[in-house]
């Protein structure tokens, strides 16, 4: 079969529609981001309604990704996918023709964030099961690259829309754009992505709840995700803010470094995704990972580097987190051994928005009571215990299948 950069035909067009779909989910995430200017102005609410407009996307997602899981398991990860992906575009497209008023609006980001809550379990069912062993790991960090695609896109394609199509032009467009990709996962889906063996499970709700939460490996992933969220945060959401004052920089200046940080999330990704299909000790790979990235976190806090190396500090940083996201989601994988794999990640990748939740609190506080240098000894400390628990987690060095 024609082979594309080591990966047969069928698993390169598997890859390519579900890491697609996967950029969309990011791209909604981060694409109204720009708009909110206008929207704030046109709709008539204040910046507070609208951040908790953003909160109902976030929440809803949180809420449903582990019933999504369980969803998956029962009639399988493809259906579910383009169930999700759909009802996000049809909400997104609502919103920009039909929201008039803020009920609206929230009522159609909690529906959106309903669809969005499928992408961890359904994408990570069904790469588990189109792609070869081998490939496992490349095949994990394409689809951790396509992500962050999606960050990037969203505002640029919503700033560049906008003067052209006002706000709610903008917004639709990226409603057609998703439901175009369900069209393409309906047609093109059937033949190139496999379900697996594992679907349609009739075993009670309750019974899978519990297996997940008695499970030691899950639960230590799932502590894993919750700090590892919280340590990022610290640096994408408040590093703008501490910088200026331990500085003297203006805005402009400083979001040269949180620009640097994403862009070095990035570069490792591919790398990454190589470097799991061949280690063995998954564990060692995330504390070196995550070590130096807490290590350069700190060091970026201490506040005793010239601004320019500052930049390039938080690069290295962001690329040893990318770096070892592959090496992470194989060693998730690797550990589960009985359970089903889109449930587990569904239920894993909550941490993310548990994270998520409480980190405005802990570094809203931190900000507004301590130096803001405080902002990157948190975060490196978070970081820092949740690359721990792999020290606790036995399947993290667990001998490579052979």
């Amino acid at each position: 079969m024609e082979a594309v950069a080591g990966f047969p035909k069928r698993e390169v067009q598997a890859i390519g529609l579900i890491g697609f779909a996967h950029m969309l989910s990011h791209l909604y995430w981060l694409a109204l981001a720009p708009l909110a200017p206008s929207m704030i102005d046109d709709m008539q609410i204040t910046a507070v309604d609208w951040g908790l407009a953003l909160g109902a996307f976030s929440v809803t997602t949180g809420i449903f990704q582990t019933p999504m899981g369980l969803l998956v398991e029962r009639v399988g990860g493809r259906r579910v996918l383009i169930g999700g992906l759909l009802l996000t575009a049809v909400a997104v497209f609502a919103i920009g023709a039909i929201s008039t008023s803020y009920w609206s609006l929230i009522a159609l980001m909690a529906i959106a964030g309903i669809g969005n809550s499928v992408f961890h379990p359904a994408d990570y069912s069904l790469l588990n099961a189109s792609i070869d062993e081998k490939r496992i790991g490349r095949a994990f960090s394409l689809h951790n690259f396509s992500g962050q695609i999606g960050f990037i896109v969203g505002p640029i394609l919503t700033v560049a829309l906008e003067p052209f199509l006002g706000w709610r032009g903008a917004i639709m467009v990226l409603g057609v754009i998703g439901m175009i990709m369900t069209v393409l996962l309906i047609i093109y889906g059937g033949t190139a992505i496999i379900e697996g063996n594992k679907v349609k499970k009739q075993s009670p709700i309750m019974d899978s709840l519990r297996d997940l939460v008695t499970s030691k490996p899950v639960m230590l992933f799932f502590i894993f995700y919750v700090c590892s969220s919280l340590g990022n945060f610290g640096v994408t959401q408040f590093s703008v803010l501490a910088f200026q004052p331990m500085y003297g920089l203006e805005k402009v200046a400083v979001v040269a470094a949180l620009t640097a940080y994403q862009i070095g999330t990035l570069i490792l990704i591919i790398p990454g995704g190589m470097l799991a299909d061949k280690v063995e000790r998954y564990d060692i790979i995330m504390l070196a990972g995550f070590g130096l990235a807490a290590s350069a976190t700190f060091l970026v806090g201490t506040g005793v580097m010239p601004f320019w190396l500052v930049v390039g500090t938080l690069c290295l940083a962001g690329a040893m987190r990318g770096g070892v996201n592959a090496t992470r989601d194989v060693a998730v994988r690797r550990v589960i051994e009985h359970l089903p794999v889109g449930t587990v990640f569904a239920f894993v990748s909550t941490g993310f928005t548990v994270g998520q939740a409480f980190g405005g609190a802990i570094y809203g506080y931190l900000f507004d009571n301590y130096p803001p240098n405080y902002i990157f000894y948190v975060s490196a400390l978070f970081t820092m215990i949740g690359a721990s628990t792999v020290l606790l987690n036995a399947g993290t060095r667990k001998a490579r299948a052979t």
